[in-house]
């Protein structure tokens, strides 16, 4: 073996292909022992085969991280002037992550400002891409380390912000900048009827719920009470948070499974938002909404389309929304960061195709342990557009994992005679005849 080494002489280190924000390819130098410790490290296998989707959630790629913050919820109205905002070309809602890799050019002012708080402002550029937009999320670092002039670290979706316009000229590409950002609040929704029953039969039998199950096991009783009213009873049902879930989840169903699905009204709308194969201008206008009963009707009406995914240049389809399925316990639609700091928004499918695959296998740096990356490209046009990630030991064998900033989503209307997700107006016969 000794001879054998002398004579091919000293490894040289390999180079790994990432896929680098213009959808250029750069790469990463590391060493051949530094590698086959990566891939050791990265191999995830409880025997049984099947991956552990809680794994993609911790994001250990980053590296061992310190625990740095709390959860914090700032007051409703609040002005905060000069905090730091950070421009990626992802979105991130409250409740969900985002991992970040910073370089040694950008340390210096972001830790000034994480020793002060802890948070910054998520920006992006608006539906024309000229400027910024007018809303963001308020992000909370709850895990960092800092190394080597790398910043690598974990933040939460907090809550909603308005950019103030005297900050709205600003650079819309500068990845770092301060803002004057103003706290938007979640307002309590009640029900439309909460105030027309007299509190002693609501005590004995309420005519509205927080959950589906209770509004139908009293809706006879409700139908007799809402008789009173000017509407018919389906205008006040289209206003209830708990009808408009039970719909949204079960329309969902086709394609998620229902344990990821959340429950609560609130969660439920950020979920949808964060993992429905939305175009850019659909989210802005969902981030928008003021309350979460205006984010629902509005996810109601995107669920009533058809969508497939294409290729961002060329146009060609790339995968179907019945190819759609989660790798991870935060749902089908993630953030990972490459080592160049890129963030990636990246929706994970069964199958894929008009693609051509990139390089060999790598498992450095990878998001799903266990898995080995391949970068894939458009074969029309060679635009970068995801990665095939494949493993020996778990199932699924293989999957891909598209970058939604490399897609466009083609939206088509169902029609009425074969309408996929379930209508309003079939709901409502169900409830009069129930």
């Amino acid at each position: 073996k000794l001879e054998k080494m002398s004579d091919q002489g000293e490894r040289r280190p390999r180079f790994h292909r990432y896929a680098s924000s213009d959808n250029a390819l750069y790469s990463v130098e590391t060493s051949s022992a530094s590698s086959e410790s990566d891939l050791d490290e990265n191999s995830e296998s409880d025997g049984s085969g099947e991956f552990d989707k809680s794994l993609p959630a911790t994001h250990r790629y980053l590296g061992r991280l310190d625990n740095v913050g709390g959860y914090t919820i700032l007051d409703e109205g609040q002005v905060i002037p000069g905090m730091l905002a950070i421009h990626t070309n992802t979105l991130v809602f409250p409740g969900f992550t985002l991992p970040l890799v910073l370089r040694d050019y950008e340390t210096d002012q972001l830790l000034e400002d994480i020793k002060k708080g802890y948070m910054f402002a998520l920006i992006c550029t608006d539906k024309v891409k000229t400027r910024l937009y007018e809303y963001g999320v308020i992000m909370e670092v709850y895990e960092t380390s800092a190394r080597r002039g790398v910043i690598n670290l974990k933040a939460k979706g907090r809550q909603r912000c308005e950019i103030l316009p005297d900050t709205m000229t600003r650079n819309p590409w500068a990845r770092m900048q301060k803002l004057t950002v103003k706290i938007l609040g979640e307002p309590n929704i009640k029900s439309p009827i909460s105030n027309t029953q007299l509190q002693t039969l609501k005590a004995r039998r309420t005519n509205f719920g927080s959950d589906y199950q209770t509004l139908m096991r009293n809706y006879k009783h409700r139908r007799y009470h809402l008789s009173q009213f000017p509407y018919a009873s389906w205008v006040y049902d289209r206003n209830e948070l708990s009808y408009l879930v039970d719909l949204i989840t079960r329309s969902l169903a086709k394609f998620y499974t229902k344990e990821h699905l959340p429950q609560d009204p609130t969660s439920l709308s950020y979920w949808f938002v964060q993992n429905y194969q939305l175009t850019h201008e659909e989210r802005l206008d969902i981030l928008k909404c003021p309350s979460v009963l205006e984010r629902l009707r509005l996810e109601l009406r995107y669920l009533k389309m058809k969508r497939s995914l294409i290729c961002g240049r060329c146009s060609i389809e790339i995968a179907n929304q019945s190819d759609v399925f989660a790798m991870s316990r935060e749902g089908v639609q993630s953030n990972y960061c490459n080592p160049g700091g890129q963030v990636y928004e990246t929706i994970t499918v069964s199958e894929a195709q008009n693609y051509i695959t990139s390089g060999e296998p790598s498992k450095q740096f990878t998001w799903f342990p266990g898995y080995a990356w391949t970068i894939i490209q458009c074969k029309c046009c060679a635009s970068h557009l995801g990665w095939l990630f494949t493993s020996n030991n778990h199932h699924p064998p293989r999957f891909f994992g598209l970058a939604h900033s490399c897609l466009d989503i083609k939206k088509m209307e169902v029609s009425d005679d074969n309408e996929s997700c379930a209508t309003e107006g079939d709901e409502f016969k169900q409830m009069q005849v129930s």
